[in-house]
């Protein structure tokens, strides 16, 4: 440090231009920071106590620095020069740091080398307490740092978002280099940077969330303030890069370590993959529960994301492997394969991305004949990995023969039956599933071991208390034992006959014990008849032993008193359906009736049933017995309205596969019930109902032109639909919450609309046709006709903007500008467009400025497409000449200039417009309906003619008796009218219902 007075008298004037020339050649590149961070703090040093008339050399060079500064805390983000700015204050606080800690360690050697008076006893303690207050002596740079930071804190209360965000982010970069600070200016900070959390800008979010996360390590309770503060952003904070920061640096401990593990299901990707690649390698995996690790491994192995998928592997193959010292078995101990749902999968994926492992795998004997579960799933997953592989070398080296397989099989079977110990008794019987497992990999070659396991099959199978996963292993080692699928069927048959025969055998002494037992034989002899009928293709002949079992198992378990004998009993029935279309048919009845009376798994099994005959059959050919079509379809709508979302979930999968496979005779009105059921409010937290729909409607719409031209007819009848419901919805939140941002999730009726509109794009289907290679998406109309139902969107909008209510008028309108129109649309098409915009906007039924512009915006598009410069350059004349354009004509001409448009339609919030299927009946016939009264109407009413375009030719004027024949349809109509209002305010008000 340069004495006081040795300083050259010109260093003081010197920083205005040394100063911001450093600034400046910080901007060009960061290479140089650490060079110019050096410049910088050897002239902070120089103008140390350096004393002038109005100021001292060290408040000369803060000022200095602090002018320069100011001039990019105003800059936009992601400026290139600002931001290297910002890191060079940043190194610049660091440097100094670093030069404080080597000037303090120079003074501490200084110390201890010195020569010490031998007759001070006390010379070691005396140069001890000056080593430590050597520690506290305040520095250049350390008040230097507290004068920035104060003046930073100013900052974070700007009005200008970019000085708060400048100033947060240079905090964020330089507290790691602070150093020790005043306390109170400590916790200053803190106070103000929780503040800063919640700013409504998220970029300053992140950065205080960043510079509070370094400073989590000061709390001396892992619950505090700090901690409080990050963990709520971790959860709450809408922005996923907010939550990437604080995951990133949020200080990993028991107490924060559960919030972290909750980003394994974060909606962003990114979030997830950076949980598995950054986050939970260092972690090691001993200190989550078995619990925290099956979570864990589950969100990331079955995550929709690939990368997520490859990062979890990742995180296994090279962190955990790791902490198990590359010992695979130890590994799998830790995963609980026993009870695991996902060890299976994780295994596969890490073989998968790491093929050595199970390469370099040698199972001995010694090995096989002291099996542990943990190494019983190693050899299972390692056989499997190669059998998907077809490696057939891998596969013999590791399979053992047939017969050495059943040996082993048959010796654990008889442990297991003389295991007295309950809690030994669950991995004897994981063990032998895994050897199942191994046996359906095997293709028993050998002759004498296909006969020792088809009788060890048999004779496991009749065992009491066989799990059933071991049945279904069972029943395909006999499958594949077989000749063919009638020699199975003979077998399977034996077999339910043979555990049809223990019951009479069973001696209990209470008739209780003796019903229950013959109950259990009753279910397991399902559960066996179960398995065959999966596993059967063929259509059952006349003669078939099958219909044996049927009578005599089946039918008597559907008309049983036990709950549980329906449940196995009509899962059954359907499984034969599905092979006989005659007994489908003639038990429709009975799966409707499982529908509509019974509950729990009865009425949800009765329920696929029905799907998947219709999916095999038709609806046409199974709604004989239940009466139409209608009846048919309307007993799959009631279920959309179920209160358990598993069966509402089924129901519009079980329709959406209908729809998709051309099942449906009425397909209009069954996709209209899928896309008000898609976005309605009700259906917000039904995941799987929205995922399947998410992919449904958009594969539906974009495979064929049919498709594609359906979505065109009910779209728009579609959307006035919804802009009811979501509008009824958004009224009951503001109703019912002071904040309306805490309601339901789920689209807008804009957002909805323009959904619609884009799955009816028949510009994305020709795309998406281009771009496939296979010819499954055959083009079968033309582009004009494909071009003109688009357009007719446009036209069916603004027709009902004339009779809807404000609220859906104005969605009708918005939607105008989110068609694609252009060069292609026929000119007729935009012909009638305006004229009806032009009628639309002369009726004086658009109130509100937005609508209105948007109105204009849609009309200047339309007048440009046809080439003209204005609406009074447009040729009307020639237009009423047009046959095309009549239609046009008169349905302007039909509407009444005395109708008070206005204010019709005001928004009633009465109305009833909740989810689909609350009424029976298709909506399609109610809609039809609906337009017919209004059709007619239309029809009756003859008004006089004023239309809002100058129209170059007026109607002839009415006779006498033409004007008393119409002026009595027009008190007719109004009956009508008078009638439809009484029955609507008459009408239920359901938790379901239409909106017709």
């Amino acid at each position: 440090m340069t004495a006081k007075g040795k300083t050259k008298p010109d260093t003081v004037s010197s920083l205005r231009s040394v100063i911001p020339g450093i600034f400046d050649a910080a901007q060009k590149s960061i290479v140089g920071h650490r060079k110019h961070a050096v410049a910088l703090h050897k002239l902070q040093t120089q103008c140390y106590d350096h004393d002038t008339d109005e100021l001292t050399g060290e408040d000369a060079f803060n000022k200095e620095f602090i002018r320069n500064l100011n001039k990019v805390l105003g800059i936009k983000k992601r400026e290139p020069s600002a931001d290297k700015i910002v890191k060079l204050v940043a190194t610049f606080v660091q440097v100094g740091h670093e030069m404080d800690i080597q000037e303090l360690s120079k003074r501490k050697e200084k110390g201890r080398n010195s020569d010490k008076d031998e007759d001070d006893v006390f010379g070691a303690d005396t140069s001890a307490d000056a080593t430590d207050g050597d520690e506290n002596v305040d520095t250049v740079s350390s008040r230097f740092v507290e004068l920035l930071i104060r003046y930073l804190l100013q900052g974070f209360y700007a009005k200008e978002k970019m000085t708060r965000l400048r100033c947060c982010q240079i905090v964020a970069m330089s507290v790691t280099s602070l150093g020790e600070i005043d306390e109170d200016l400590y916790f200053e900070l803190i106070k103000k940077l929780i503040e800063r959390v919640s700013d409504k800008e998220s970029s300053i979010r992140m950065h205080a969330a960043i510079a509070l996360s370094k400073l989590q390590s000061g709390e001396e309770d892992e619950g505090g303030e700090v901690a409080e503060a990050l963990l709520n952003l971790l959860q709450n904070d809408p922005n996923s890069e907010v939550r990437r920061a604080v995951l990133l640096n949020v200080e990993k401990n028991p107490s924060t370590l559960p919030y972290v593990l909750e980003r394994a299901r974060d909606v962003d990707p990114i979030n997830r993959k950076c949980l598995f690649l950054k986050v939970m390698p260092p972690i090691d995996y001993h200190l989550l529960s078995i619990e925290d690790r099956e979570r864990l491994l589950a969100a990331g192995i079955n995550d929709r994301d690939a990368n997520v998928r490859r990062a979890c592997v990742r995180m296994i193959g090279e962190s955990w492997l790791t902490f198990a010292d590359q010992n695979l078995l130890e590994l799998t101990s830790s995963l609980d394969v026993v009870d695991s749902p996902v060890a299976s999968k994780v295994m596969q994926s890490l073989f998968t991305a790491y093929p050595e492992i199970p390469e370099n795998l040698d199972f001995d004997q010694e090995l096989w004949d002291n099996l542990t579960p943990e190494m019983a799933f190693i050899i299972r997953s390692t056989i499997e990995f190669f059998n998907e592989r077809k490696d057939a070398d891998k596969i013999d080296k590791h399979l053992p023969d047939a017969m050495r397989l059943a040996q082993m099989l048959e010796s654990l079977g008889a442990k297991l039956e003389s295991e007295a110990d309950e809690e030994v008794c669950p991995d004897y019987e994981f063990i032998i599933h895994q050897l199942l497992l191994v046996a359906k990999m095997s293709d028993f070659p050998d002759e004498i071991g296909r006969r020792e396991m088809l009788t060890l099959m048999r004779k496991m199978i009749m065992v009491p208390e066989i799990p059933e996963n071991n049945i279904e292993a069972i029943s395909d080692i006999i499958r594949k034992l077989s000749i063919g699928e009638q020699d199975f069927i003979r077998i399977m048959v034996e077999v339910v006959s043979d555990v049809r025969e223990l019951a009479p055998e069973l001696k209990k002494n209470s008739p209780k014990e003796v019903r229950l037992e013959a109950l259990l034989v009753s279910i397991k002899c399902l559960i066996i008849i179960k398995y065959i009928l999966q596993r059967c293709f063929d259509t059952l002949s006349e003669g078939s032993s099958m219909y044996a079992l049927l009578t005599e198992c089946v039918v008597p378990a559907v008309q049983s008193s036990e709950t549980v004998l329906q449940e196995y009993g009509i899962e059954c029935l359907a499984l034969f359906c599905l092979l006989d279309k005659n007994l489908a048919v003639d038990n429709i009845v009975l799966f409707a009736q499982a529908v509509s009376h019974g509950s729990g798994e009865l009425h949800k099994k009765g329920l696929a049933a029905i799907l998947d005959l219709a999916f095999l059959y038709g609806i046409t050919d199974l709604s004989a017995s239940l009466g139409t079509c209608a009846d048919f379809v309307g007993l799959i709508y009631r279920e959309l309205e179920s209160e358990d979302i598993k069966v509402q979930a089924t129901a519009g999968e079980g329709l959406a596969k209908l729809l998709y496979a051309h099942r449906v005779p009425d397909p209009e009105a069954v996709l209209e019930e899928l896309l008000v059921l898609y976005f309605h409010p009700k259906t917000s937290e039904n995941d799987s109902l929205r995922q399947c729909l998410t992919y449904f409607f958009p594969a539906f719409s974009y495979m064929s032109c049919d498709n594609q031209a359906l979505m065109q007819q009910i779209a728009i009848r579609a959307i006035c639909r919804l802009a009811k419901v979501l509008k009824q919805q958004q009224i009951q939140t503001q109703q019912h919450q002071k904040n309306p941002g805490d309601g339901p999730g789920g689209a807008t009726q804009g957002q909805a609309a323009q959904q619609i509109v884009v799955w009816s794009d028949p510009r994305i289907l020709e795309a998406i046709s281009a771009m496939s290679s296979s010819t499954s998406m055959p083009i079968t109309t033309t582009s004009s006709s494909r071009i003109s139902k688009y357009s007719m969107l446009a036209i069916d909008a603004l027709k009902l903007t004339f009779t809807e209510s404000p609220g859906t008028r104005k969605v009708l309108v918005q939607l105008l500008n989110k068609l694609a129109l252009d060069e292609k649309t026929p000119q007729i098409q935009l012909q009638q467009m305006f004229v009806l915009v032009r009628t639309l906007s002369q009726k004086g039924l658009i109130t509100d400025m937005i609508t209105r512009n948007s109105l204009s915006r849609f009309e200047s598009s339309v007048l440009k497409l046809l080439d003209i410069g204005s609406a009074s350059d447009v040729n009307l004349e020639g237009w009423l000449g047009e046959p095309e354009m009549a239609g046009i004509f008169e349905f302007v001409s039909s509407l009444e200039d005395t109708h008070d448009y206005s204010s019709e339609g005001t928004e009633t919030t009465e109305e009833n417009v909740d989810m689909p299927g609350g009424k029976e009946g298709s909506t399609a016939e109610s809609d039809s309906e609906h337009s017919e009264v209004h059709g007619a109407q239309d029809s009756l009413r003859t008004p006089k003619i004023n239309s809002a375009i100058p129209l170059p030719t007026r109607v002839k004027s009415q006779s006498p008796l033409k004007r008393s024949r119409d002026e009595h349809m027009e008190e007719l109509a109004r009956e009508i009218d008078e009638l439809l209002d009484t029955e609507g305010e008459e009408e239920d008000q359901g938790y379901i219902d239409n909106v017709y």
